[in-house]
């Protein structure tokens, strides 16, 4: 069997969550060459770039160390901010983290030993069939 994430995921935006919010549960955390700002992937293959405003959040909840934040489950929603150079009303994602920092959650999500996660996948270390 052929794991297709790789060909039906990519960056969520927010028009990807105008049928509401969903949540999801973050397995890596890099930083984007391009933007310079951490990137999260998350367990459904998909990714997000976590701008001041939710690497915010995430820190606030979970701390500062980006492996602290493998593991837990946010909710991404849809919401909006006024462009300050325009005065435009744009969409933005809005991140709430759900699992706590110490996994007191009253019975609801819990956090994911970072360890039992699936290793982030290196596209440069895929075999190559013809190279035996």
């Amino acid at each position: 069997m052929v794991d297709m994430k790789k060909y039906t995921s990519g960056f969520i935006r927010p028009k990807d969550l105008r049928d509401g919010p969903r949540q999801e549960r973050i397995i890596n955390v890099y930083i984007s060459e391009k933007f310079d700002v951490p990137a999260l992937v998350f367990e459904s293959g998909d990714e997000m770039l976590a701008w001041p405003p939710n690497g915010r959040v995430l820190a606030k909840a979970y701390g500062y160390e980006g492996d602290d934040w493998r593991g837990h489950i946010v909710e991404l929603s849809l919401g909006t901010y006024v462009d300050k150079k325009d005065g435009e009303t744009k969409q933005t994602i809005v991140l709430k983290t759900i699992t706590s920092r110490d996994g007191n959650s009253d019975g609801g999500p819990q956090r994911i030993d970072p360890d039992k996660l699936p290793k982030p996948k290196d596209d440069l270390d895929d075999e190559i069939p013809w190279a035996r």
